[in-house]
Formats: structure tokens, C-alpha cells, sequence
């Protein structure tokens, strides 16, 4: 006669299983690298500048991104009011050279920001008005690149050097007159 025993209880083999398929699902529910997806961090700089503006913040009428001379912080003005509870030290490592948006290369100037009861000399300035436009300028960062901001492009351009930038103006110039 063939006698049937009954199962009390898991075995270790059955245990170990579990375990490793519990931490398993664990690990792809509680972990930003789930099914293979990564969560990017956005860091900011010159080159993602408006869309992390536009994303992190809501405004009605303007938007600034204004850096001081002062460690280089930078702060975030809404509508006006500077909003403390942002702040970014380090933005650049040099004190950089913003020019208007021209081939002459005029060096612009700045209003002072007072910040708790403390005057400071702002570097630069990043605006976004109500109509998403964004201030036109050229940034010499004096150590890596050179940019250009304008209002028609989602992304400054890059140049190697002022030089380039100035090619580009003139080159740019003359298909202008050869097209009239």
C-alpha cells in the first residue's frame, strides 16, 4: 500500500525562491531603473536654459534667470518678485561677457539686484516674456564656448569663438543682399 504524506510546510529550496522573487519585484517597482526606464536627472545649463525655466516655473507676465557677480549665484525673478527659495551657486566659472545681439559687440549693462537688504551686481540676465519670447543676446563664457541667444531658436547656438560668431553675422548679412 502506497502511502500518502502530507506537506506541513515549505521547503528551503521553496523559500530561497520566494525571497529572490519578492526582492526581484521589489527592486523593479521601488528603483527608478524599473522595466529598463531611467528617470533623467536635468541638470541646468546655457544650452537647456529656457526649457528648464519653462518647465520648472509659471508665470503670467516675465520670467528671469538673473546671476550675480557675487560666487557667480543665480536666482529665479517671477513676475517681479525673486523667488529665494531657488538659488544656484556656481552657474559659471568666470565672470562671462554678455554683448547685444549685433556684430558690434557692445558690452550690456545691467541693473543691480537687491537681495535682503544687500545690493549685488548682476552678470547676466535670461528673460522669457508672456509671448515666450526670450531676450536676444550673445554670451562669451570666456572659458569654453561662445552662445547666442535668440528669440526664434528653443536653443542658444554654440560657437568656438567670438571670430565665428562674427563670420556668421557677415555671411548671414550677405546671403541677405544677394537674395534682393
Amino acid at each position: 500500500m502506497t502511502s500518502i504524506r502530507s506537506k506541513k510546510a515549505f521547503t528551503l529550496i521553496e523559500m530561497i525562491i520566494v525571497v529572490i522573487t519578492m526582492f526581484t519585484v521589489y527592486y523593479l517597482v521601488f528603483t527608478n531603473n524599473s522595466f529598463g526606464i531611467k528617470e533623467e536627472k536635468k541638470e541646468i545649463n546655457l544650452l537647456n536654459l529656457r526649457e528648464f525655466l519653462l518647465s520648472n516655473f509659471i508665470f503670467k507676465k516675465e520670467l528671469s534667470f538673473i546671476c550675480i557677480e557675487d560666487s557667480f549665484s543665480c536666482f529665479i525673478k517671477i513676475d517681479g518678485e525673486l523667488n529665494k527659495d531657488f538659488k544656484i551657486d556656481n552657474f559659471f566659472k568666470a565672470k562671462p561677457k554678455v554683448y547685444e545681439y549685433s556684430k558690434y559687440l557692445i558690452e550690456k549693462n545691467f541693473y543691480n539686484l537687491r537681495i535682503d537688504n544687500f545690493t549685488y551686481d548682476v552678470i547676466f540676465e535670461f528673460r522669457i516674456d508672456d509671448d515666450y519670447k526670450t531676450n536676444d543676446f550673445i554670451l562669451d563664457t570666456l572659458i569654453s564656448n561662445v552662445y547666442v541667444f535668440n528669440s526664434i531658436f528653443s536653443k542658444p547656438i554654440e560657437y568656438k569663438t567670438i571670430e565665428d560668431i562674427l563670420d556668421d553675422f557677415e555671411k548671414k548679412q550677405n546671403e541677405v543682399r544677394d537674395a534682393f
